[in-house]
């Protein structure tokens, strides 16, 4: 979502730098590399990267400094967990950097906001419903597939714009007008394209998907 930030104050730029750093630091510490190293695994993280790379090449330029594009974060943080989440959209979000689909200052504040923030959404919504409502395979695929992919673009543009509307000279009416009215346009897709996804694994591939359970959500019932 963020294409520009020369724009941004110094001092914001390197606390988000300062905060990726650390949040890759813990994320590593946590990483169940174990995990990723199943027989087929791999592959399938890589895969998921190309195609997450494809979709977030695909962006429109609303505002200067500002980008809307299709996420997927939902998706990819129930496939793989909330860490390889994260080492995916940083490894996404360098690479758009170094063929210059994105400038490299806006690197740090790119993943925060469009990556560990919708991730931390998403994956809020699947403890949340774990531990408050009932086991059931729809909650799985609405409560936090559907619903996930939509908050999780609202969160990343509603931030967006908070920092673009405070800490630039972006007047707030050029925010709104030329960036927050075309949220209405991202959610439903955004929401339907995760559940439609995340539907399809379950009944086809559900060893596909981290955070499944044939044992809570089918078996259990």
């Amino acid at each position: 979502m963020v294409e520009g930030a020369g724009e941004l104050p110094v001092a914001l730029r390197v606390l988000s730098a300062v905060l990726l750093g650390g949040g890759m630091l813990v994320m590593l510490r946590r990483m169940p590399w174990e995990t990723f190293f199943v027989p087929g695994r791999a592959q399938l993280f890589v895969i998921a990267t190309l195609c997450l790379l494809l979709i977030w090449s695909l962006r429109a330029q609303a505002l200067d400094g500002l980008a809307l594009h299709f996420l997927g974060m939902a998706t990819v943080t129930l496939m793989f967990g909330w860490q390889l989440a994260i080492l995916m959209v940083f490894l996404v979000v360098a690479i758009l950097g170094l063929f210059g689909v994105l400038p490299l200052a806006a690197f740090p504040l790119t993943v925060l906001l469009a990556g560990i923030l919708p991730v931390a959404v998403t994956w809020g919504l699947l403890r949340l419903s774990e531990a408050r409502l009932p086991a059931h395979m729809f909650i799985y695929l609405y409560a936090v597939g559907f619903l996930g992919g939509a908050l999780s673009v609202v969160a990343t543009v509603l931030a967006s714009a908070a920092i673009y509307g405070l800490f630039t000279e972006l007047a707030w009416a050029d925010v709104h007008r030329d960036y927050l009215r075309y949220l209405a346009l991202l959610v439903l897709p955004e929401a339907v394209i995760n559940g439609i996804v995340i539907t399809g694994l379950v009944m086809v591939r559900p060893e596909w998907l981290a955070t499944w359970s044939d044992e809570r959500y089918i078996h259990g019932r």
